[in-house]
């Protein structure tokens, strides 16, 4: 750490000086280490460093975030009048940043200059330049552009400053507005239903990127609440491969009734025998990983270590912020041109833990090192490659997470993985059962990022195997499985949907979905998502009186036009008077259908009287049809539904009820009305006795 002369200076005594704003206290503290800063004080807490670069003399100064954010005097919605206000006087849980605030705003009173050192992103063009124009004077401005906190780096950037990027600026600008616009108005619409229903106020929250979100994670719990599994059959399949015994894998159709499996059964068992139809072997070769883009970084971080994609992303600024990695905030796959790429493998072969595998990729490649870079770009920062620097001592997660970005940046030089399969597609009775094996011959990139596996039986590869051989069979057993529902959603598969359909940035989206956390929309279940009655009202109000609003096609088309005005070809006026538009429309409509509002509420939440008139038979929601509410009752026409298929496998009606209400693949609300009508003795048909 180098030594700072910490005696008290006085501002007015500095001369004149150029004021740099840092996003944080921590990338200060690093830019001060690289224009070699001499003095160090705090002003009320706050540190700042004082240098002389260049022949000027620099004050560096860390922001804390966003000091300024979106407010309004108007009450009720919808309302359009906004204004930037300081954000600790609106957020309570920032009121930690008024001294940031007080402190900037005097440093920038007696500066000459300005130097916005924020993060080279829309979100830290934002931050810096809102200090700038509040406090100072943007004609005196330059921006600094480092996708890394190494010294190297940032001198590089402060030799080389760029005018303002008020291209940046005014996406960050638009995409605050956008969010806020959409935010504060949905937002005060659904308090305002709640309150009209339950006569008290709770925070309810909606927003262009937050509501699809939901509104996508909760189609995927209902239709897992309302799963009826339905039987099939397949007969699993045993061979004898000279002493060896292996289990085919199922290809075929599923069979459709227990009738047609006993029939195909008893011709094995008449003729015991598989028949090889194909065989292919090929040798696949596998190219390399591409660099790490933060998705992939945070798919990869949660397949490997089931760490959450919010945790990933905090725990990869942390690394950036000690120098360690790249920029974390990016979506490039594709490393810098001229990165001295064996300068970085030089310092990280400083590390006892990777001087191995970099003597390997030097001696594979020669020096010669050419990254598989990936299709993806980003116009502000390349793929998160790690800096060289040594760490220090890092926490278990953060020390995962680090070397997952070395062993991922090293393969990417690395030569094509070469892998052997051999696929066998086999004929029993007329059904189609298939064989894979795959044996690694050169690992190539396998040996720097080791993070996959192979599958069994590679003593198949040596044996003689031809189309058309007899191939005896060992044992055959009929197998009755269910239909399962879809898979649950977690956080990486929301984030991945999110990125599938172009909502959303690779450094907001992580955050939204923590949001439906906290906002209590979604609950955590085991390792997946569930979704509770606040989550489903919000998406059923919203789909019911503003369903465009939960459209992912509105909120893309935003996205889309954010990215135009990022390359400065459109203008966020003319976006935002269009935001306007839509909303103006919407929400105009919705006091024509508030009449229904008591009735839909409560079609989704439980009503909590004494009085059991006009409620569900099994819950407390408003009754639907049939004695139902609308969630059971369509549980209860799909049960209705799948006995038809039920019947097939010589099931009655109270064994089906019996065994659904077993099954674990049962949906929740399928299992209710099953145990409500095995309960009740109920008969299947359109009006059972209970109903009369």
């Amino acid at each position: 750490m180098p030594r700072y002369d910490k005696s008290t200076i006085n501002i007015n005594e500095l001369g004149k000086y150029i004021l740099v704003i840092a996003e944080k206290p921590k990338a200060a503290q690093k830019i001060a280490e690289a224009l070699s800063a001499s003095k160090k004080l705090k002003i009320n807490g706050v540190p700042i460093w004082i240098t002389n670069w260049n022949g000027l003399t620099h004050v560096i100064a860390p922001a804390a975030g966003h000091l300024f954010t979106l407010s309004t005097n108007d009450r009720g919605y919808p309302t359009f009048n906004f204004m930037w206000v300081p954000r600790y006087v609106v957020d309570r849980n920032a009121r930690f940043s008024k001294k940031f605030f007080d402190v900037l705003r005097m440093l920038s009173r007696y500066a000459i200059g300005f130097i916005n050192a924020c993060d080279y992103d829309i979100e830290g063009s934002l931050i810096g330049f809102m200090i700038i124009k509040q406090f100072g004077d943007v004609r005196n401005a330059k921006r600094a552009k480092f996708s890394s906190l190494t010294s190297r780096e940032i001198q590089r950037a402060f030799l080389y400053l760029e005018d303002i990027d008020y291209n940046m600026v005014e996406a960050g600008y638009c995409r605050h507005v956008l969010d806020w616009l959409w935010g504060v108005n949905i937002s005060r619409m659904l308090m305002d239903f709640y309150r009209k229903v339950f006569g008290k106020n709770i925070v309810l929250s909606a927003g262009r990127v937050q509501t699809p979100t939901l509104a996508h994670a909760v189609d995927i719990i209902l239709s897992r609440r309302w799963h009826v599994p339905i039987p099939y059959a397949v007969i699993d399949i045993k061979v004898k491969l000279g002493d060896k015994v292996v289990k085919l894998e199922y290809s075929d159709k599923p069979l459709e009734s227990l009738e047609t499996a006993r029939r195909i059964a008893n011709e094995i068992k008449q003729n015991p025998y598989a028949i090889v139809e194909k065989v292919v072997r090929n040798i696949k070769t596998v190219d390399p990983p591409h660099p790490f883009n933060l998705p992939d970084l945070q798919a990869e971080a949660y397949r490997i270590y089931k760490v959450s994609p919010y945790k990933t992303q905090k725990i990869a600024e942390e690394l950036y912020l000690e120098a360690l990695i790249s920029y974390p905030r990016t979506n490039s796959q594709k490393l810098p041109t001229l990165l001295d790429n064996k300068e970085i493998l030089n310092k990280l072969a400083l590390n006892i833990e990777y001087r191995k595998l970099v003597k390997e990729i030097l001696n594979e490649t020669g020096g010669v090192l050419k990254p598989n870079n990936g299709p993806m770009d980003d116009p502000a920062h390349p793929a998160i490659y790690p800096t060289g620097e040594k760490p220090k001592a890092l926490k278990i997660l953060h020390k995962k997470i680090y070397d997952l970005i070395v062993r991922r940046y090293i393969a990417t030089f690395a030569k094509p993985l070469r892998v052997t399969n051999l696929t066998l597609t086999i004929s029993v009775n007329g059904l189609q059962y298939t064989l894979s094996i795959a044996k690694v011959l050169e690992p190539g990139w396998l040996k720097y990022y080791p993070f996959f596996s192979y599958n069994e039986n590679q003593f198949l590869l040596g044996y003689e195997i031809f189309e058309g051989m007899m191939i005896p069979i060992e044992d055959f057993t009929i197998r009755v499985y269910f239909t399962k529902p879809v898979p649950p959603p977690t956080k990486i598969s929301l984030l991945k949907w999110m990125e599938s359909v172009n909502i959303g940035t690779e450094a907001t989206r992580a955050e939204i979905i923590e949001l439906l956390f906290r906002r209590g929309y979604v609950l955590s279940k085991s390792r997946s998502i569930d979704a509770s009655d606040v989550g489903l009202l919000v998406v059923h109000l919203l789909r019911k009186y503003v369903q465009e609003l939960v459209s992912i096609d509105l909120t893309r088309s935003f996205e889309e036009k954010l990215r135009v005005i990022r390359n400065g070809e459109l203008k966020c006026d003319e976006v935002i008077r269009e935001a306007i538009k839509v909303l103006t429309e919407h929400i105009s409509n919705v006091t024509e259908l508030e009449r229904d509002l008591e009735r839909e509420v409560f079609k989704i939440i439980p009503i909590q009287s004494a009085s059991t008139e006009n409620h569900c038979i099994i819950c407390k929601r408003a009754v639907d049809e049939k004695g139902f509410c609308m969630f059971h009752h369509i549980a209860y026409e799909k049960i209705l539904k799948g006995y038809e298929k039920w019947k097939t496998f010589n099931f009655n009606w109270h064994e089906y009820l019996r065994k659904l209400i077993k099954l674990k693949s049962t949906g929740v609300y399928v299992k209710e009305v099953a145990e409500y009508l095995l309960k009740n003795a109920c008969l299947p048909c359109n009006e059972p006795r209970y109903f009369n």
